[in-house]
């Protein structure tokens, strides 16, 4: 079984390595876990990182609210703009690997304490280089299965 702390360890490598053009996402394994998800899109300059919720955490409850709380305290820009429905950070390209550690952390922040995702067990992931003709990327430092 991975631990979060292994997950944001394995995360972090895994980020650090991905060719432009890939895409990553991170969901809940069950449809009926309403939680949340992360997702990332690297490009020739830049890693895009979005969190999203489907339930506890609305962005319409202002920055207040609990989740909300936590998210921001954890460095993730609020919706609004582009971004106008996840909570979204970004890094230039390329970066110190501790750079992709703290994004990691705070992509843990956001399942684990503000959208309660149990334990990394709960989750999948799907990987594809959009520049390779949506070929699959293997991340298996992640610990968490393919979906």
């Amino acid at each position: 079984m991975t631990t979060w702390d292994e997950f944001t360890d394995g995360l972090a490598e895994e980020l650090a390595t991905l060719p432009a053009g890939a895409l990553v996402t991170i969901d809940t394994d069950a449809p009926d876990t309403q939680a949340g998800f992360a997702q990332f899109a690297q490009t020739q300059d830049k890693l895009h990182a979005e969190l999203g919720a489907y339930a506890d955490l609305d962005p319409a409850a202002g920055p207040d609210a609990p989740g909300n709380r936590l998210v921001l305290g954890a460095g993730w820009h609020a919706p609004g703009g582009d971004n106008d429905i996840n909570w979204w950070f970004e890094l230039p390209w390329p970066v110190r690997s501790a750079i992709y550690r703290e994004l990691a952390a705070m992509v843990v922040v956001g399942l684990r304490d503000a959208f309660h995702v149990l334990g990394p067990d709960r989750l999948v992931y799907q990987a594809w280089n959009s520049s390779a003709n949506n070929q699959p990327l293997d991340l298996p430092l992640l610990g968490i299965a393919k979906q």
